[in-house]
């Protein structure tokens, strides 16, 4: 799970950096206007005005949300969990002895 995690996240780091090229020949700000619909009414559960919102985006946009909401798909399954422990007891823990053989 690790390793296709790893992949994941570097596939979805390349189209993240290939949607630049595209985002520049729309120097307009229209296909932002249209990620922030879809944003909108992912978060007010309206999925049919979300996919309508972005149905005219490319694909590169649209395979960049895809993997990105995997990421979120996966995450209760693999070791990104671990970001929401935090040490709260580690100053108060007792030393370690380690010892050599």
């Amino acid at each position: 799970m690790d390793i296709f995690i790893l992949l994941l996240l570097y596939v979805q780091l390349i189209l993240g950096l290939l949607t630049i090229p595209v985002s520049l020949m729309h120097l307009d700000g229209g296909n932002m206007l249209l990620l922030m619909q879809w944003a909108r009414n992912v978060v007010t559960f309206d999925p049919a005005e979300a996919v309508a919102a972005i149905g005219s985006m490319g694909f590169l946009f649209k395979l960049h949300i895809f993997l990105g909401l995997t990421v979120f798909l996966v995450f209760p399954f693999s070791r990104l969990v671990h970001i929401w422990s935090t040490p709260v007891t580690y100053p108060a823990r007792a030393y370690q002895v380690v010892r050599q053989r």
